[in-house]
């Protein structure tokens, strides 16, 4: 009887703890998608045709596309500096119709 009731209470711990497991969501809530507009990452290479007046922060044109540039992109200029006919890196997101830059990298200077 000991032995059963063993096996019973092992067998039972057993079965509650794989259908805790196996029940389980990965997925994503409805409100969730809501509240988060649609994002993804992304990465756009090309030659920087046009940068803001003042600065480097605001709109860039890199091969027709404009992204954002803000305070906190990061700038690699390795290979060269940032200027209008430096070949680019972007890293960044888009969100609808807007690209956000978080890493610019210079891969060629300006010929």
């Amino acid at each position: 009887m000991k032995t059963f009731i063993t096996v019973l209470t092992v067998g039972l711990l057993i079965a509650l703890t794989s259908a805790a497991v196996f029940s389980s969501d990965h997925g994503r809530r409805v409100g969730d998608v809501e509240q988060q507009p649609s994002a993804y990452a992304s990465k756009i290479y090309g030659t920087v045709e046009k940068l803001p007046e003042k600065g480097l922060s605001g709109t860039w044109i890199v091969n027709g596309k404009e992204i954002i540039v803000t305070k906190d992109t990061i700038l690699k200029e390795e290979h060269g500096r940032v200027e209008v006919g430096a070949y680019v890196e972007v890293k960044g997101t888009h969100t609808e119709k807007t690209f956000t830059a978080y890493k610019i990298e210079v891969k060629r200077a300006n010929r």
